[in-house]
Formats: C-alpha cells, sequence, structure tokens
C-alpha cells in the first residue's frame, strides 16, 4: 500500500509541477529553486526543473522524468528492452526495477515500430501472450526475463508513440 501511495503521490506532484514548468523556466532561479526545495521536500527527494522538462527522485529511489531531455535512469532493467530509433519523452522507474513505464515516440509508421519493438523483445528472450490492433493502436502483452511487458503502439499525426509498461512477473507458487 505504501508503494501504491509513492507512486500515487509522486505522479500527483509530477503532473502539478509539469504543468507549471512552462512558467517556471522563465522565473527566476531562486524562485525555481524554491519550488524544486518545496516539492523535493513533500517526496522526501529531489526535484529538478528546467525548460527541457522535469525530473523527480523520491528518497526510495523512484524516479519519473518528463519532457524533451530525457534519459533512461541507471536502474531500468537491462532485461526490457529499449525502442531504438526512438525519443523518449517520459520515464518511470521504481527504485528497485519492478515497475517500469516509458513512452518513446518517432517518425517511424505504427506498423514498423511494432514490428521492430516485437522482434527486440522476441530477441531478448520475450514470448508473445496477447496481441490486439484496432485502427493505428496496437497494443501486446509479452512475458520473458521474469517481467511482464504491455505495450502499446499509436500513430497520429505522423508521429509514432509508443507506450511501455513492465512488471515484474510474480514467481510461480512452489508446489
Amino acid at each position: 500500500m505504501t508503494t501504491i501511495r509513492t507512486r500515487l503521490g509522486m505522479a500527483a506532484l509530477i503532473i502539478i509541477v509539469g504543468a507549471g514548468v512552462p512558467l517556471l523556466s522563465g522565473c527566476s532561479s531562486a524562485v525555481q529553486g524554491a519550488v524544486e526545495q518545496a516539492a523535493g521536500n513533500a517526496i522526501g527527494g529531489d526535484v529538478n526543473i528546467s525548460s527541457d522538462g522535469l525530473s523527480v527522485t523520491d528518497s526510495n529511489g523512484n524516479e519519473i522524468q518528463v519532457g524533451g531531455d530525457v534519459t533512461l535512469p541507471d536502474n531500468w532493467p537491462a532485461e526490457v528492452p529499449t525502442v531504438d530509433g526512438g525519443k523518449l519523452v517520459t520515464v518511470m522507474v521504481a527504485g528497485d526495477g519492478a515497475s517500469v513505464n516509458a513512452m518513446w515516440t518517432t517518425e517511424a509508421s505504427t506498423a514498423d515500430t511494432a514490428a521492430s519493438y516485437s522482434s527486440a523483445l522476441t530477441a531478448a528472450g520475450y514470448t508473445q501472450e496477447q496481441t490486439s490492433a484496432a485502427g493505428d493502436i496496437q497494443n501486446s502483452q509479452w512475458l520473458g526475463n521474469g517481467y511482464r511487458v504491455n505495450v502499446m503502439v499509436s500513430g497520429a499525426d505522423g508521429t509514432t508513440s509508443v507506450l511501455v509498461n513492465a512488471e515484474k512477473a510474480a514467481s510461480p507458487s512452489a508446489s
């Protein structure tokens, strides 16, 4: 329950502070620093606001980044492939890497992007469990390497977005 509250608290903070990033980026560094410190104190962690986006790391190592200058955190699990050739625009990683979410954008077609990421998952040892498509949206679920990975690829206005959610898979109980 604490983990859920922490994630919800961080998500709420990201939305509130993220909405103000464009406004804060024009403020003095003293005002921006005060907002960063107040937000950091609220979550017991570190908040950084820039004209390129927002990053938040709490005291448990949970990290969220949103904006134009997003990079994969060091605790992104190596077992979960990234989107090759895409631009990372948001990422959230639980401190222990048990839960990760990220979104990339690319100018490649939805079909090509979905096929490319499916190939990356297959090469990494994942098995596709489910797939569905509706219009220019493709959803799939994969299992492997101790993770369950949900992928949604969608396109609009010449941009394709890839949303990846990976959670540590529950271990089968011993009989």
